[in-house]
This record gives structure tokens, sequence and C-alpha cells, in this order.
């Protein structure tokens, strides 16, 4: 089974800007660049995935895929993550992937062993969804579509009630898990405080350590 993760990733800039009341717009600048660290760094660790791909507008982004070797599309502009993944679903329709994984680059916590059983879910069917909500529960933090372009994706409010719900539609074997390293994202000051308590070795995780007072 080839399954492909796609990483859609906003231009540095316009990232993480509600940690402005605790991080400078450099720091957040910072913090993205690590987060895509950690975050390629976990997927190439990753027994279960065929191959990795960047989709950004960002040339910071780009060297960054080189240095780990992996797949980077650019886009014209910011597109959203609606956009950036149907960029990519292409490309992995042409490439013949079984089935995709959706992974945002903000999972400072997660592990490859937490995409590893995501992925060994699809194994059992021959279509199905795999996903794994927010904290909140309104997004979607983990997408997994098997074949490739089961679904368009719908990255907006409450996305993962509205995946569910387009998942029943179609009829399609649904898997949720409910993995906290992968519900924990960074997004809010709430999140920051709660992540600079963690034991991690994640880059991102200690960045924030050394920078939030």
């Amino acid at each position: 089974m080839k399954i492909f993760a796609i990483v859609p990733v906003k231009r540095f800039e316009n990232g993480k800007s509600r940690l402005a009341k605790v991080l400078s717009s450099a720091e957040r600048i910072k913090l993205c660049e690590l987060l895509l660290y950690d975050t390629l760094d976990t997927l190439k660790k990753t027994s279960m995935i065929s191959k990795v791909i960047v989709v950004s507008s960002d040339v910071r982004a780009e060297k960054i895929a080189k240095k780990y070797d992996v797949k980077f599309l650019k886009e014209n502009t910011d597109s959203g993550v609606n956009g950036a993944v149907a960029f990519a679903d292409d490309y992995c329709s042409e490439a013949r992937a079984t089935a995709t994984i959706v992974i945002p680059q903000d999972l400072p916590l997660l592990l490859p062993e937490d995409i590893d059983r995501m992925c060994e879910f699809a194994t059992e069917y021959e279509k199905c969804l795999v996903i794994c909500p927010s904290l909140r529960f309104d997004g979607s933090n983990a997408l997994l579509r098997k074949p490739s372009m089961l679904l368009q994706t719908h990255y907006d409010n409450n996305s993962y009630q509205t995946h569910l719900k387009v998942a029943r539609e179609l009829g399609v074997n649904i898997k949720v898990v409910l993995s906290q390293r992968i519900m924990i994202d960074l997004d809010t000051v709430e999140d920051v405080q709660n992540l600079i308590k963690e034991s991690s070795t994640h880059k991102a995780v200690k960045y924030l350590k050394s920078t939030v007072q």
C-alpha cells in the first residue's frame, strides 16, 4: 500500500498569528520553521509512509523540504489548506497513491507510531476514512483517505464533523482515532502554556520553553 503524507504549509509570516501576545513576528516565523522540521523528521521515520509531500508558496519551506529529501509542490500564493491539499491530490493521483494522510505542521508532540497506527487501520478496508480530531473536536488533526481521492477536504469551521458527514454519505468505513499526541495542536496562547509543561525532545517545544516566559 502506497500511503502519501501531505503537509500543507502557510507562508511562515502568516502562521501562528494568534500567538502574537507571547511571541514576536520573528519568533513566530522561527516557530513555524521548527514545527516543519519536527513534522518532516517524524514523517521520515514513519514506516508506513511511502512519500512525503510539502505544499507551500514559501521558499523557506522548500529549502527545508529539500533537506529532508521530500517532494515539494510550489504554490503561487497561499491558497488555504483545502487548496493546498487539492493541489497535492492531483500529484498523488498521478503517482498512483493508494491513500493519503493530511498532517498539519502544528502537531508539536507527534511521533512516528501515532501515524503508523492510523495507517494500519487503512489496511483493513478498500475504502475508508481514518480521522483524528483536535482536542476541541472541531478540527481534523490527521485525515487519512483511501483511496486518495475519496473526498475533498473541508478544513474550515468544524472540519471534523464535516469530514465525518461526507464519509457517511459516501457509505465508506470510518475509523475515529483518539490519540492525545495527534489531538494536541498549537493555535492559542493556552496551547503554548500547556506545551511548555510537556517533556518533549521536539525542536518547537524546546524553543517555546526557552522563549516564552
